[in-house]
């Protein structure tokens, strides 16, 4: 649930990475709905720990049936001054597919222009060493352990108000207002960087699988007494992910924009805005040395 934007952890993208926007919610039915359909809207919410398990459960189906596709990412970025005078601006698309449920981004094109011959061949290889990863049974189980513990910060380090449930294109889903908990007490930089968020966020009842996460900060953050990082005030992060036809999950939007300064020497102001579509069935055989993706 906490994976970046591009397949590394949240914070991580956050601070190297580089108006807050409404959570659309569900329109009410124009007709008055069927009294099981109500009864089953008005039922008690799910505590954290079944979505947690319902989460965990989800991840490990969804795997081999995540390898099973190759969609296309456009990532349009920019890095202005402190007046909002835009000093670089940069699009790059990438494929995107999966192995052992870890995102795999391979750079296709920066500014619209095909990666030459030499590009190519050196993100060949960037890409052969993430496969390689990824298909190390150690580091696969490492990276689990790594998703239950930031599933155990994200509902433990945030509290979950005026819960609601929905239907949302069709489906049962939670709607939360998020806050830090006070109960909470961060011990490192991802913990109280989302200690110090507020918003929104939508859950699918039936997976624990985040549809989306709408935050902003509205103070400033000084982490590890600043020298660490500062995240400022109107810092903002929105994700979002589709459900595909088979069940599987893939994040479809993911924007933001913000102030952060990281140790002493970064003090970018920057947006960003990635978007994923045209995913589509493949047959896709990963290994070691070499990755194939044919299409059927």
């Amino acid at each position: 649930m906490l994976r970046s934007v591009h397949g590394k952890r949240l914070c991580a993208a956050i601070f190297l990475a580089t108006c807050s926007c409404s959570v659309a919610l569900a329109a009410p039915p124009a007709s008055k709905p069927h009294p099981a359909a109500t009864q089953a809207l008005a039922a008690p919410l799910p505590n954290a720990a079944v979505i947690r398990q319902r989460v965990l459960d989800n991840l490990k189906a969804m795997k081999a049936e995540q390898e099973r596709y190759l969609c296309h990412m456009t990532r349009n970025g920019e890095r202005t001054n402190k007046h909002g005078n835009i000093q670089k601006k940069w699009i790059l698309t990438f494929d995107m597919f999966f192995v052992n449920g870890r995102e795999i981004d391979e750079l296709t094109a920066k500014d619209g222009k095909a990666l030459d011959a030499g590009q190519q061949k050196k993100e060949s290889e960037r890409t052969q060493k993430e496969i390689a990863k990824d298909s190390d049974e150690k580091n696969v189980a490492k990276e689990e352990a790594e998703d239950e513990k930031q599933i155990d910060i994200l509902l433990h380090a945030l509290r979950y108000t005026n819960g609601h449930r929905q239907l949302l294109n069709g489906r049962s889903t939670l709607f939360y207002d998020l806050s830090g908990d006070p109960s909470f007490h961060p011990k490192n930089v991802q913990e109280t960087f989302l200690h110090n968020m507020t918003g929104t966020t939508q859950v699918d009842e039936a997976t624990g699988q985040l549809v989306d996460l709408n935050v902003q900060l509205d103070h400033d953050v000084k982490i590890g007494g600043g020298l660490v990082a500062n995240v400022h005030k109107g810092f903002w992060l929105h994700l979002h992910q589709t459900r595909q036809p088979d069940g599987v999950w893939i994040n479809a939007l993911a924007e933001g924009k913000g102030d952060v300064r990281a140790a002493l020497f970064f003090h970018p102001y920057f947006q960003f805005r990635q978007t994923i579509g045209d995913c589509h069935l493949t047959k896709v055989t990963t290994k070691t040395s070499t990755a194939t993706v044919a299409q059927p």
